[in-house]
């Protein structure tokens, strides 16, 4: 999922990786209008718990850019590492679905 990703910053603190990234600048195509735009509107950083990596726990911090479209709509850019609105990654979530299926039952 880090193929296309810029690393910004890479740290090993005490028992964790902290990962500090963004993603290139590209053009997106605006959800209400369909027109395709490269205008930055503002950045936000994002939290994101992500899969253990040598018995380290791993946090990522996302610099999320957000468009501006001529239309006025402003949107989050696509990326592969998180869905919107989620604090956890995609490898985490698939993580926590597997273990849900093969966990142990109550029978």
């Amino acid at each position: 999922g880090f193929e296309d990703v810029i690393i910004l910053k890479a740290q090993a603190i005490e028992d964790q990786y902290i990962i500090h990234f963004e993603m290139p600048i590209r053009p997106h195509k605006c959800p209400q209008c369909g027109t395709f735009t490269t205008h930055i509107h503002d950045y936000r950083m994002t939290k994101i718990k992500h899969l253990k990596f040598s018995e380290r726990k791993t946090i990522l911090f996302y610099r999320k850019r957000r468009y501006r479209c001529t239309c006025g709509k402003r949107f989050a850019e696509q990326n592969p590492i998180v869905e919107r609105y989620q604090r956890f990654s995609k490898e985490w979530n698939q993580m926590a679905q597997v273990r849900a299926v093969k966990g142990k039952t109550f029978k």
